[in-house]
C-alpha cells in the first residue's frame, strides 16, 4: 500500500522528466510577414498535417459582421480562382488526405492530414483558400443550409448553450460573441463573407503549421505558394483586450425535466486547466467516485458535475456545469457552490498534488494527438502561448493554491438553462 512518503518520492522523478514540447518549435517569417511553424514528429511515420490558421475567430466579430466567422470556416476548400471544390475533394480522396475546418473563439484553421510526399500540394490548396476563394452566391446558399443546421445542433446541446451563455455573460463582446451564426446574423451573401475574410487574411494574423514537416521547408513552400501574394488589408479587423464583466444569464426552458446551471469564474489563461483539475467534478478511476469532494457529492447526492476551463490568449475561465432534475437544481447548486469555497478554494496540499498531475496528464495526452499539436503550434506562431505547454502547467501548479484562494472565492458569472423559479439567484450562494 502507498503512503504519502512513498506518493511524495514517485511525484519527483516525474516533475524531472523532460518531455519534447511544441512550444519550443521555431517559428519562421516569410517575406510578407506569414508565421511558419512546425515540428517534424518522428521520422518512420509517413504521415504528416499542415493547417491554414486565421486569427479571425468569432471575437473579432463586429455588428456588422456577426456570425461571419461561422460561414467563413463554412466556405473552407469551396471554389478557388484555380480549383472547383469537386477538384479539390477529389485530388484529396486520390491521395488519402482528410479535410476539416475549425473556428474556435480566437481562430478559424482549415487542416489537411495526408502523406508527407502529399504536403506541397496541399500548402497550394490553402494558399487557394486564402487568397483565391470566390465566395460566390450560390455557394453562400449552400453553407448557409451548413450553417443553420450547425447552428440549430449547438442549440440543441444544453451544455454548449450554457458554455456559449457563460462566455456572452462573461465577456459580453469580444469573447463573449457566440461561436454560431444565429438567425439574426447580418451576414447575408457571399460578399459579406468576402468582405470580412479580407479584413482577417492580413499576413500577420496568418500562420501556416505543421506536423512531420520541417519548419524551412514549410517556409519555402508558404512562400512559393499564393499565400506569398497577401497583403496587409486596407481595412483590418480589430480586436480589444477581453474583459471579465461578470453577469448572469438566464436560458428559459420548459420542455426539459433536467436543469443545468454553469458557475464560471474568472482566471488566468495559464491557471484554467490546473483549477479545473482541483476542481475534481469528475473520478478518473473507473468505477469509483474519487476522493475529491465535489465528485464524491454528486455520487452521494445524485445529480452531474460537469468542471470545464477555457485559455485564451489574454484571459481564461475555469468553472462547473451543475446538471439535476428541476426539483433538485436549486439544492444541488447550492451544496456545489459551498463545496466550491470551503473545499476547493481551501485545498490541501494533497489535493493540489492531485490537481497538478492529472493537469499535467491532461495537458500531455493533449500534445501526443495531432490535433493538440497543431492548436499549440497555431498558439505559439501566433503568440498565444498561454496554456499550451507542460512547462506552464508545471509553473502554475507551484501557485496552484494562492489562485484557487483567489479565483474560487471572487463572484463568478452564473448561466442557467430552465425555469427560473427552479434556480437560485448567484448573489444568494456566499460568494
Amino acid at each position: 500500500m502507498f503512503h504519502a512518503k512513498s506518493l511524495g518520492k514517485l511525484a519527483a522523478p516525474l516533475s524531472s522528466r523532460a518531455y519534447a514540447s511544441v512550444a519550443s518549435a521555431p517559428v519562421v517569417s516569410t517575406a510578407n510577414g506569414i508565421k511558419v511553424a512546425a515540428v517534424s514528429g518522428a521520422p518512420d511515420s509517413p504521415l504528416a498535417s499542415v493547417s491554414l490558421v486565421i486569427n479571425a475567430g468569432s471575437r473579432h466579430e463586429t455588428g456588422e459582421f456577426a456570425g461571419a466567422a461561422h460561414y467563413l470556416k463554412a466556405f473552407g476548400f469551396r471554389n478557388t480562382q484555380t480549383r472547383t471544390s469537386f477538384r479539390t475533394i477529389r485530388e484529396a480522396e486520390l491521395n488519402g488526405a482528410t479535410l476539416t475546418a475549425e473556428a474556435t473563439r480566437e481562430n478559424i484553421t482549415y487542416t489537411v492530414q495526408c502523406f508527407k510526399e502529399a504536403v506541397p500540394y496541399f500548402v497550394e490548396v490553402l494558399g487557394d483558400i486564402a487568397a483565391a476563394t470566390k465566395f460566390t452566391e450560390h455557394e453562400f446558399k449552400e453553407v448557409a443550409r451548413l450553417v443553420a443546421f450547425e447552428s440549430l445542433s449547438a442549440r440543441s446541446d444544453a451544455n454548449a448553450r450554457v458554455l456559449d451563455g457563460v462566455h456572452q455573460a462573461a465577456f459580453r463582446g469580444g469573447l463573449g460573441n457566440s461561436l454560431y451564426a444565429l438567425e439574426s446574423s447580418p451576414v447575408s451573401s457571399g460578399d459579406a463573407v468576402r468582405r470580412y475574410a479580407e479584413a482577417a487574411l492580413a499576413p500577420g494574423r496568418l500562420a501556416v503549421v505543421a506536423t512531420g514537416v520541417d519548419a524551412q521547408e514549410l517556409a519555402s513552400l508558404v512562400s512559393s505558394s499564393r499565400l506569398a501574394s497577401l497583403t496587409s488589408s486596407a481595412s483590418p479587423l480589430s480586436t480589444s483586450a477581453a474583459s471579465f464583466a461578470g453577469g448572469v444569464q438566464q436560458i428559459y426552458e420548459s420542455a426539459s425535466p433536467i436543469s443545468h446551471y454553469a458557475l464560471a469564474f474568472a482566471s488566468e489563461p495559464a491557471s484554467a486547466k490546473p483549477l479545473a483539475a482541483l476542481l475534481g467534478a469528475q473520478s478518473r478511476v473507473k468505477w469509483s467516485a474519487g476522493v475529491a469532494p465535489l465528485a464524491k457529492l454528486a455520487a452521494t447526492e445524485g445529480f452531474g458535475v460537469s468542471p470545464f476551463s477555457f485559455s485564451y490568449s489574454d484571459a481564461g475561465l475555469v468553472g462547473v456545469v451543475v446538471s439535476a432534475p428541476r426539483s433538485q437544481i436549486k439544492s444541488a447548486v447550492e451544496k456545489v457552490a459551498g463545496s466550491i469555497q470551503r473545499d476547493v478554494a481551501s485545498a490541501g496540499a494533497e489535493a493540489v498534488q492531485r490537481a497538478a498531475a492529472a493537469a499535467r496528464v491532461d495537458m500531455a495526452e493533449e500534445l501526443a494527438t495531432q490535433q493538440g499539436q497543431i492548436r499549440a503550434l497555431a498558439s505559439v506562431a501566433l503568440g498565444q502561448k498561454a496554456g499550451v505547454t507542460l512547462e506552464s502547467i508545471d509553473e502554475a501548479a507551484t501557485k496552484l493554491s494562492n489562485d484557487a484562494s483567489k479565483v474560487f472565492k471572487s463572484k463568478p458569472v452564473a448561466v442557467s438553462i430552465g425555469l427560473s423559479q427552479d434556480t437560485p439567484y448567484v448573489d444568494t450562494l456566499g460568494f
